[in-house]
């Protein structure tokens, strides 16, 4: 589909997320603009962290322009996610930022139990000229991975080389990313799709191994499916090395079910709060997510109501257990006659 956009007429070509990507589209002036920006913003942010001390890892965007995008920076960027080693780096970094040109998005952020629940900071630009910061400190925080993420986590850190990741623990951070959100942005797919062509075929078992072993292998699946759409060769030439299961086969005809992005309808709303659960591979993870929506830890709870006041916890349990609970059959009902 073709339009007609911007005062010079600049014709852009924009795809669906179901179309073969072309490695030479077209890319805005400011698009290229705000990426030199974020290239610039990152080599400061790398400067005021060696200042202290303190080691970062570009991640997601600014990870990518330095990689599968460095010879033609035409991958959008919008801000920069990084890393950081540890809680103390983290907020060792946080301090120094917030007194050059950035404040906290949320200041309930850095409270103890909030914190180590969400293993991210985000920090907003005081100045025109700087783009917002995500400081994580963990790859993956989705915690019904409690039994394989800290292993991911830890795994992929070690094999960091050069502060990057490896290659194949990139594409599996960036699918469960994705996935999570819904593939709903085109620009996830074409760096997912065009990562998984840079893979040799040992590559490529070593992607699957690691997705069995970390409990992705669900995320890996849909992520193929829609990457490969409409590429039919090309996704059987990927499937032709599974097994799949019945209810992985359900999965994906489930996931395949709705166009994206999600509306705002009610029914939208209700899929996009329980996506994830479609997402863990087995089945006592998606028990113990289940019993992490119906009673929430604290630090949980803050973040999902934005809770500024203590004593309002009294009032939110009780109306998010039946939330939850209510919202939890709704959506059981809409998976089985989708699937």
């Amino acid at each position: 589909m073709l339009r007609i956009l911007g005062r010079n007429n600049i014709l852009i070509s924009f795809y669906t997320i179901m179309t073969p990507f072309d490695n030479t589209h077209p890319f805005h002036d400011a698009d290229l603009a705000r990426t030199l920006l974020v290239l610039d913003n990152y080599e400061w942010i790398k400067q005021q962290a060696a200042d202290i001390g303190v080691s970062v890892i570009p991640l997601k965007g600014i990870d990518l322009l330095q990689t599968i995008y460095s010879e033609r920076l035409d991958r959008p960027v919008r801000d920069i996610d990084i890393f950081c080693r540890c809680e103390k780096d983290c907020l060792r970094l946080v301090e120094r930022l917030c007194q050059k040109e950035y404040h906290l998005a949320f200041p309930f952020s850095l409270y103890p139990k909030v914190l180590a629940t969400k293993r991210k900071v985000v920090l907003l630009s005081c100045n025109p000229n700087k783009v917002n910061i995500d400081i994580h400190m963990a790859f993956v925080t989705k915690n019904f991975f409690s039994r394989t993420i800290g292993s991911f986590n830890e795994d992929a850190l070690h094999r960091c080389t050069d502060n990057c990741m490896e290659a194949t623990d990139r594409w599996l951070f960036l699918a469960q990313h994705a996935a999570f959100h819904a593939f709903s942005d085109r620009k996830w797919i074409r760096d997912l799709y065009l990562l998984f062509n840079t893979f040799k075929p040992e590559q490529q078992a070593v992607l699957r191994e690691k997705a069995r072993t970390y409990g992705f292998r669900r995320v890996m699946l849909a992520t193929i499916n829609c990457v490969f759409m409409h590429e039919e060769s090309l996704q059987k030439e990927q499937f032709s090395a599974f097994d799949l299961s019945h209810s992985e086969r359900r999965v994906l005809r489930f996931v395949n079910s709705f166009h994206r992005p999600f509306g705002r309808s009610p029914i939208d709303r209700l899929i996009t709060s329980y996506w994830e659960f479609v997402f863990i591979d087995h089945r006592i993870d998606r028990f113990r997510m289940w019993q992490q929506l119906m009673f929430p830890s604290s630090g949980i709870l803050t973040n999902m109501y934005r809770i500024r006041r203590p004593i309002a916890f009294w009032f939110y349990y009780p109306l998010n257990f039946l939330i939850s609970g209510f919202s939890s059959v709704f959506f059981l009902i809409i998976y089985l006659l989708r699937s």
